[in-house]
């Protein structure tokens, strides 16, 4: 026997926090999903019909909004914090080639002033 709507409202109920709608949006999904394995039509069409309420009052709260720009600012968090990661191995990296075109040249200079000497003193 299929539950009532309203038992269905007292298990899935509303909520202003974008958050706990979208969570239990996935909850009602996730228990259409078992009853449809277990082909219980009515608790589907319960189950559906919350769930369309669910969805309007989560369009009507303006809900994809407030999570996109809670994702936004976590990518932003995250970019960030690996920009500096990657500035700090960037300098280390630069600091590392520039030391190395130094003994580079210093060597090249020492063995042209070497040369320069043995050839004068022919």
């Amino acid at each position: 026997m299929a539950r009532s709507i309203d038992e269905i409202r007292k298990l899935y109920p509303y909520s202003d926090n974008c958050f706990a709608m979208e969570k239990t949006i996935g909850k009602i999904i996730n228990e259409k999903s078992f009853y449809a394995i277990k082909m219980n039509s009515g608790e589907l069409s319960v189950l559906d019909k919350r769930l369309t309420e669910l969805n309007d009052f989560f369009a009507k709260k303006n809900c994809e909004m407030v999570l996109g720009n809670k994702k936004i600012e976590e990518v932003l968090e995250i970019s960030k914090k690996y920009g500096e990661i990657d500035k700090i191995r960037i300098e280390t990296q630069s600091i590392a080639e520039r030391n190395k075109r130094i003994f580079i040249g210093v060597g090249i200079v020492l063995a042209g002033a070497g040369i320069i000497l043995i050839t004068n003193k022919k």
